[in-house]
């Protein structure tokens, strides 16, 4: 099995699995990856980042792929010594997903800041304009609208 996170890392989990839980005081989809210890506890912590699990893709040993996304919030992440792999033990990250009203709320941040972007733009256009408007007098000297 393999993994492919938004920025496009690819990881070789073990064994993926899912199940609602409460977290932050909602009850939330979850899924659970794990990975050999050899896979190193800080790679795995930097890889899980929030921009990092916006879309997370799993395709399976025959080729069927999943997507999942917004599963965003870090639930834990954990290093557990086992003894059915030889002692190496196992590392284990869990992300929540969003909920609904979560992702209403970030689509209407996103339209805001888009906006917002949209009338700067609209803004220094306009001061183009008007400058272009004032021009400049035949000798080159600029034309002040006082005198």
């Amino acid at each position: 099995m393999k993994m492919y996170l938004a920025n496009e890392v690819e990881l070789e989990p073990l064994t993926v699995s899912g199940e609602p839980r409460i977290v932050q005081g909602e009850t939330r989809d979850c899924l659970s990856f794990h990975f050999p210890a050899s896979a190193g506890l800080e790679g795995i912590n930097a890889a899980f980042s929030e921009e990092n699990c916006e879309s997370i893709r799993i395709v399976e040993d025959g080729g069927t792929e999943h997507i999942h996304a917004g599963y965003v919030i870090r639930v834990s992440l954990t290093l557990t010594p086992t003894e059915d792999d030889g002692g190496e033990g196992q590392i284990t990250v869990t992300m929540a997903q969003r909920t609904y009203t979560e992702e209403q709320l970030l689509a209407i941040r996103r339209q805001a800041e888009a906006t917002a972007a949209q009338m700067t733009d609209t803004q220094l256009a306009l001061c183009e304009v008007y400058e272009m408007m004032l021009g400049s007098g035949e000798t080159g000297e600029e034309v002040s609208d006082n005198g």
